[in-house]
């Protein structure tokens, strides 16, 4: 018998190997301004925070170890308010994704939060309930949860995060009838908000953004070890959809995410590409993209 749980141990442990949680994900607080002498409540915080990301079921999904996302939130803490425990902070959102065949993790999002305020006591629930609000910081970390993980579907399957983006922009509404916070509005002083992030996405007008996504990922960066002309090819392809919704809308907030990910990664692909390739590219990117012309004259060398 004692024999039998052992195996059964011994199985359960193999099996948590093999499928686990969607994110593999790091919460860094950076609270240089903050001028306290007992900064242990951030660190603490820290680690509440990355384990209520990676310990949450976040989907149905079976993720194996090497297919985790690779997501960092980096807070910035602007001032900490001790007696009445409000955080007032921006945050870097980031998230990344193994390329196939490859070691290298490509940046499928990269998001600036200029309204990440917050209020937490060390005893505040963190926890998951689908259809409630508990905290601004709990909808915070909810929210980019979702969001992140609908976009990485999106890179794998032609508009496969929308079940994702449909939980984000639930957790977006309930916040913005909950919470006195900015961020959660679709009218504020930035067009930097959640609620922009996750509207626009699911804009009709936006779709062919998603399938950008798609066919950058899928199409191009996972067969760049096989064929790295077609794959180049792809993400040309994926540049003219980004080129539709720069038509339509050139100031949505979706394509400062898009280039925040990417506008690297792009000069970085097409400095290997033919002498006849490369205007084009640069033409287009300076079309679409002009806040990083300079960055994109180095695809030239």
């Amino acid at each position: 018998m004692r024999n039998i749980y052992l195996f059964i141990i011994c199985l359960l442990c193999c099996l948590s190997q093999i499928y686990a949680q969607e994110f593999s994900a790091r919460v860094r607080i950076n609270d240089v301004q903050v001028q306290i002498a007992d900064k242990s409540i951030f660190r603490n915080l820290e680690q509440r925070l990355t384990e209520f990301i990676n310990n949450t079921k976040w989907s149905a999904e079976q993720f194996q170890q090497t297919e985790k996302i690779e997501m960092n939130i980096e807070i910035f803490l602007g001032a900490y308010d001790q007696a009445n425990y409000e955080y007032k902070a921006t945050a870097i959102i980031q998230s990344r994704r193994p390329v196939y065949g490859t070691t290298y993790n490509t940046t499928v999002f990269s998001f600036n939060d200029e309204n990440f305020d917050f209020r937490y006591q060390e005893q505040d629930r963190m926890d998951f309930q689908e259809g409630q609000f508990l905290s601004d910081l709990n909808s915070l970390m909810c929210f980019y949860a979702y969001y992140t993980l609908a976009i990485d579907f999106d890179s794998f399957s032609p508009e496969g995060g929308t079940p994702y983006f449909n939980k984000a922009f639930q957790v977006a509404n309930i916040a913005q009838q909950s919470s006195g916070k900015s961020g959660w509005k679709p009218f504020e002083r930035t067009i930097r908000t959640r609620y922009n992030l996750v509207d626009n996405i699911l804009n009709e007008r936006f779709r062919p953004l998603r399938n950008a996504y798609y066919v950058y990922h899928r199409k191009g960066m996972d067969q760049f070890i096989k064929d790295p002309l077609q794959a180049r090819k792809q993400i040309l392809a994926s540049l003219e959809l980004v080129k539709k919704v720069f038509k339509i809308s050139p100031n949505t907030v979706m394509l400062l995410v898009f280039f925040e990910a990417k506008s690297d990664e792009v000069v970085n692909i097409f400095k290997g590409a033919d002498e006849i390739e490369k205007p084009r590219v640069i033409d287009l990117l300076n079309e679409i993209n002009i806040s990083n012309i300079s960055k994109y004259e180095k695809i030239k060398s």
